[in-house]
């Protein structure tokens, strides 16, 4: 059975989506929403007639039956969304970040629960192979006992790369881009504790404000430093993860190990993913993100990003707005309470 997808959004990103539902075989785009005409002709030119094009949500859920839906609109409106669809019974997949604020993506969580139905986060990024051969090297405890890691992430994005509406955030580094980081240290470090942020515009900047970030979080006994940037003048990246028996480093395409002691890396091998799931951005990982919407729609399965687990990496994006804001560590115990009734808002 294919699985019927009503997709929400259009723009850049949700163009893409479009692309892999079409590739997918166990998925079909049954129904695409998007208000502005000229993204719905783009759309329309991948998926063809066999789709229903509408310029509303409410449209849509009364004039079409579904599975599924993935919702590509922009951030602020996810939370609206996402309920929407849950209280007309799709089990629902959402482009990152889940929600803007732990308060919003607590409320979809609580629908979620009243309907019996599923909430993923599109994370792809933990399921690009470099990230998967990090994890494993980490569970296998190949470096022992680890002390800090340093995450440096650097971009060429001027405004509007991804759509308008990102020129338009007031900490765009940190809710678009970094977003992806936080989930991916949960992967590797588990349950965050605190951040402390500080974000800035580069002098040649055209973004209103926070096109740069700098963090420092802990992870437990794990210290983490990130510095993200979308104004540099290509793209970049590397993680070095520090432990007591060596050094771990992925520039997130290859991994490569350093043992205590020696003066060498040494190349690790990827571990296999799907195929697809190891192709570059915007493809890579989402193979797995599909094939998990799939098992949730007909098994009930949990999926590994459901909005349970994904709601973590919005309370660092929440307490990280508040670290900048105030000036000073911020325990992610301050946004939630683990089981997720919000104490703030913001």
């Amino acid at each position: 059975m294919s699985i019927r997808i009503l997709q929400v959004g259009a723009g850049i990103r949700g163009r893409h989506w479009t692309q892999f539902v079409k590739e997918h075989p166990g998925t079909d785009c049954v129904a695409l929403v998007e208000p502005v005409e000229a993204n719905r002709e783009q759309a329309r030119a991948v998926l063809g007639e066999t789709c229903r094009y509408f310029a509303t949500l409410e449209e849509a859920l009364e004039a079409v039956e579904a599975d599924a839906a993935l919702i590509t609109s922009p951030d602020r409106l996810h939370a609206e969304h996402a309920m929407s669809c849950l209280e007309a019974g799709l089990t629902v997949m959402i482009e990152k970040p889940f929600t803007p604020t732990v308060a919003e993506a607590a409320a979809v969580l609580d629908k979620a629960r009243q309907t019996g139905l599923q909430v993923l986060v599109a994370e792809q990024y933990r399921f690009w192979p470099a990230e998967r051969t990090v994890r494993r090297l980490l569970e296998k405890g190949l470096i022992g006992r680890v002390d800090h890691a340093t995450l440096v992430d650097r971009r060429a994005m001027p405004a509007g790369t991804e759509g308008p509406w990102m020129a338009e955030l007031d900490h765009p580094q940190l809710q678009d881009i970094a977003v992806h980081h936080f989930d991916s240290l949960r992967m590797w470090f588990g349950r965050p504790t605190a951040i402390s942020a500080r974000t800035w515009n580069a002098p040649w900047s055209d973004y209103r404000s926070g096109s740069n970030t700098e963090a420092t979080m802990t992870f437990g006994d794990v210290h983490v430093q990130y510095v993200g940037t979308l104004r540099s003048h290509r793209f970049g990246c590397s993680l070095w993860i520090e432990g007591e028996k060596g050094v771990i480093w992925t520039n997130r395409k290859y991994v490569a190990h350093r043992p205590a002691g020696s003066r060498w890396f040494r190349p690790v091998r990827n571990v296999k993913v799907p195929k697809g799931d190891e192709a570059p951005y915007p493809k890579g990982g989402t193979v797995s993100l599909l094939d998990s919407l799939c098992a949730a729609v007909r098994e009930g399965r949990p999926a590994e990003t459901h909005g349970a687990d994904n709601i973590w990496s919005i309370a660092i994006l929440e307490a990280g707005r508040i670290a900048d804001k105030e000036r000073r560590e911020v325990a992610i115990a301050e946004v939630g309470d683990g089981a997720w009734v919000p104490k703030v808002s913001g």
